[in-house]
C-alpha cells in the first residue's frame, strides 16, 4: 500500500490528475472526519475537505515524504479549518460589533421618540387644560360629569334638565371646540 501510494505521490508531482484523483479518494474520509471534529456543518466540512485537497494539489511539489502523506495532508486540512474559526471569530465579532452599535442606535432612537411623545402629550394636556378653563361653566359642568366622573348621557341628563339626546349634542359640539381651540394653543407654542 504505501509504495503504491508512493507512486501516486510521484506520478501527481508529475502532475497526473488521475494519480491525484486517486489520492483524494484515498484520503477523503479521513480529511473530512478531522474537519468535522471542528466545525459541525457539512458543506462547510465539504468545502474545507475541497480547500484542503486543492491547497495539496497545488503544492504537491513542496511534499518530500519525511512524514506520511496522511500527515501532511491532514496539517493542511488543519491550517484551513484554522483559518476557517479564525475569520468566522472575527467576522462574529465584527457583527457584534455592528449589532450592538445598530441596537444602541435603535435604543436612542426609541428614547428620542418616547421623549418626544412625551412632550408632546404634556403640551396637548396643557393646552386642552387651557381651553377647559375657557368653557362657560355649563358645558364645563357637563364636559366635568361625563368625561371626568363617568356619568352616563341619561344621568347628565336628569341632573341638568336636558333630553339625553340634547346633552349627545352638546357634548359633541363641546368636543369640536375644544379640538379646535387646542390645535390653535398648539400652533401658537409651536410659533414661540
Amino acid at each position: 500500500m504505501e509504495n503504491s501510494e508512493a507512486q501516486m505521490v510521484e506520478a501527481a508531482r508529475g502532475g497526473s490528475k488521475e494519480a491525484f484523483s486517486l489520492i483524494v479518494r484515498h484520503h477523503q474520509v479521513q480529511i473530512r472526519t478531522f474537519l468535522s471534529k471542528f466545525v459541525q456543518l457539512d458543506d462547510v466540512v465539504d468545502d474545507l475537505a475541497q480547500e484542503t485537497f486543492l491547497a495539496a494539489y497545488r503544492s504537491m511539489t513542496t511534499y518530500r515524504g519525511d512524514s506520511p502523506l496522511r500527515t501532511w495532508l491532514l496539517g493542511i486540512a488543519r491550517h484551513r479549518a484554522l483559518r476557517y474559526l479564525e475569520d468566522l471569530d472575527q467576522r462574529r465579532s465584527e457583527g457584534s460589533v455592528d449589532l450592538e452599535t445598530a441596537l444602541d442606535t435603535l435604543l436612542a432612537q426609541k428614547m428620542q421618540r418616547e421623549e418626544q411623545a412625551v412632550s408632546s402629550h404634556a403640551r396637548k394636556v396643557t393646552a386642552l387644560e387651557a381651553c377647559l378653563e375657557n368653557l362657560p361653566r355649563t358645558g364645563a359642568r357637563l364636559i366635568q360629569e361625563f368625561y371626568f366622573k363617568g356619568r352616563s348621557a341619561g344621568d347628565v341628563a336628569q341632573m341638568t334638565g336636558k333630553t339625553e339626546g340634547a346633552v349627545r349634542i352638546t357634548l359633541m359640539r363641546l368636543r369640536q371646540a375644544l379640538t379646535q381651540c387646542v390645535q390653535l394653543k398648539l400652533k401658537a407654542s409651536e410659533a414661540v
